[in-house]
Order: C-alpha cells, then sequence, then structure tokens
C-alpha cells in the first residue's frame, strides 16, 4: 500500500474513531434524565435520584437510538421521523445556500482585498477583518434589525416582498437565515482569498508575469486562481465549523423552524413530553453529529491527499 492511501486511511480512521466518540459522549449526556439535578442536603452534594436510574436513563436512550424505536415516538402530532425530515431540508438549504453565498461573496471581495498595502488596501483589509471579530450573535442579531426595519416600512428586499423577519411559512423566509450564517463565513473566506493572492504575487513566475506587461487582472485569472480555489477549499472544515455552530443562534431567532430550532424546542417547550423530547434531541444531535463528520471526512479528503496530488 502507497503512502497516499496509507494516509487516507489514516484519515478515515481517525475520523470514524473522533466520530464514535463523539455520538457515545452526546449519547450518554442526553441520557441522563431531564429532572436530575445535584442538591446539598445535610453538609454535603448529592443526586437527587439514583444512579441506578441514571443509568437506565442512558441505556434507554442508546437502545431507542439504535433501534430506531425514537422515529416512531410523536411529538405535537408528527411522529420524530418525519419531523426531523421536514427541518432537515429547511436546514439543508439555509447550509448550502449559505456555503454558496459566502464563496460567491468572500473570493470577489478577497481579490479587492489583495491590492497594494496602501491606506486603501488596509481599509479594505480591515473590512473582511472586523466581521471576524464580531460575535456571530450581534451580526445575526444586527441583520435581524434590518429585516424588521425593512417589513415595518413595508419595504421590499432585492424585489421581493416585504418579507417578514420571521417564520418559514413561504420560500422567500429564507433569505435572510441565509444571509445571517453567510456573514461570517464570506469574510473568512475573502481572507483567505487575500492571503493567497498576496503570497501568490511574490513567486517568481508571477514577477516575470508583471516585468513582461501581464495585468493584475489576468495574473490572477490565469495564474491564481487555481491556487485561491486550493486555499479556499482546504479551510472550508474551519468555515463549515463556523455554520453548524451558527445554525441554532439563527433558526431561533428568525423562528426558522430547522434542526437547530427543533433542538431547542425539544428542551424548552413545556408542551413536548420530556422523555419524548429528550429522545428527540438524541437523535437530531446524532444525525447532525454524523453529517457533520462525514462532510468533514470528505473536506480533509480533498485538502491533504486529493489537493497535493493535484497540485504535484
Amino acid at each position: 500500500m502507497n503512502l497516499r492511501y496509507r494516509k487516507l486511511l489514516k484519515i478515515i480512521l481517525v475520523n470514524l474513531l473522533l466520530l464514535a466518540a463523539v455520538i457515545f459522549g452526546v449519547l450518554m449526556i442526553t441520557g441522563v434524565p431531564m429532572d436530575f439535578d445535584i442538591i446539598y442536603e445535610k453538609g454535603r452534594y448529592q443526586p437527587n435520584m439514583s444512579w441506578d436510574m441514571i443509568a437506565e436513563g442512558i441505556r434507554e436512550n442508546f437502545r431507542y437510538i439504535f433501534s430506531g424505536e425514537v422515529k416512531d415516538l410523536v411529538i405535537l402530532d408528527d411522529t420524530v421521523g418525519e419531523l426531523f425530515a421536514v427541518s432537515a431540508k429547511r436546514s439543508g438549504i439555509v447550509l448550502s445556500a449559505g456555503i454558496l453565498l459566502a464563496v460567491l461573496i468572500g473570493i470577489p471581495k478577497g481579490i479587492l482585498d489583495s491590492r497594494k498595502r496602501d491606506r486603501i488596501g488596509t481599509f479594505k483589509m480591515l473590512q473582511s477583518l472586523v466581521p471576524l471579530s464580531v460575535p456571530d450573535i450581534l451580526t445575526i442579531g444586527l441583520v435581524q434589525v434590518l429585516a424588521l426595519y425593512l417589513f415595518k416600512n413595508n419595504m421590499t428586499f432585492l424585489g421581493i416582498g416585504p418579507i417578514e423577519f420571521k417564520g418559514d411559512q413561504y420560500w422567500y423566509n429564507a433569505i435572510y437565515p441565509i444571509i445571517s450564517i453567510s456573514v461570517l463565513p464570506a469574510a473568512y473566506v475573502a481572507r483567505t482569498t487575500a492571503t493567497a493572492i498576496e503570497e501568490g504575487f511574490s513567486k517568481p513566475y508571477i514577477l516575470a508575469a508583471r516585468g513582461k506587461g501581464c495585468s493584475r487582472f489576468r495574473i490572477i485569472k490565469n495564474h491564481l486562481m487555481k491556487s485561491v480555489l486550493y486555499e479556499v477549499l482546504s479551510v472550508f472544515p474551519t468555515i463549515l465549523a463556523l455554520m453548524f455552530s451558527s445554525l441554532i443562534i439563527v433558526e431561533r431567532l428568525f423562528y426558522y423552524r430547522g434542526i437547530g430550532y427543533h433542538m431547542i424546542d425539544f428542551y424548552t417547550s413545556t408542551r413536548i413530553d420530556a422523555f419524548a423530547g429528550s429522545m428527540a434531541f438524541s437523535y437530531f444531535m446524532t444525525i447532525m453529529a454524523v453529517a457533520y463528520f462525514l462532510i468533514l471526512l470528505l473536506f480533509n479528503v480533498l485538502k491533504d491527499v486529493v489537493i497535493p496530488q493535484v497540485k504535484s
């Protein structure tokens, strides 16, 4: 077995072991009964239930998830399986469209940011660095304030609307969540693109092309764009982590009933049975972990195996 296949096998095994550990930890934690608590009594701390009851709850959690029985539990007139199918479609739209928007905005912005480091170039660079330093909850909140302002003043957005600032009744209700979740990744893509271009312009063959009179646009288009795409692709695991971590906040603030929204609802809504809510949360969390690690595995293979092979 050559070095490339051994490296590929190592990446797959490491990610599978990490996924197994994450799933085991998730099911252990979410299997603890929701009314579990630590109380202070007679000068010492102790749980409000026996360890046998806690262990039984964890065993039930594992059994329901791995047997598939959790999909048949009923929550608010829908089974967990039906609820997941609808919410996964909504979250999938937001995530996929958010990634596409981040790339479409980030790469051109990074090309503009990569100009000479004069005052204008520094200002353009800061336009990408500032969003990276702002908490994502603040960025999402600002987008919602804009959405609320447009809706209250009966104004359209991109020729559509007025779009209500929360809800998921119509397809265009996903526009604001998509914008919110793509702001930080777009800034990350822009900074990566700018750095790749700046490094490329210091290479000898680029200096030679500039000496022959090639324009900046032509050099980026013909010589550097492939390197830019490689660099952007290599940072996609980080971008993916940013988007998954923001999904719950985005869906909750915009009342967009995707996976993240329901995961919070399972624990906070008094209309949902505690046992069914706990099992549904475990199921949603497990599927999210599997989906995340499969996508992460794909990008790690591209970054560590495919891209180096293509470059060579």
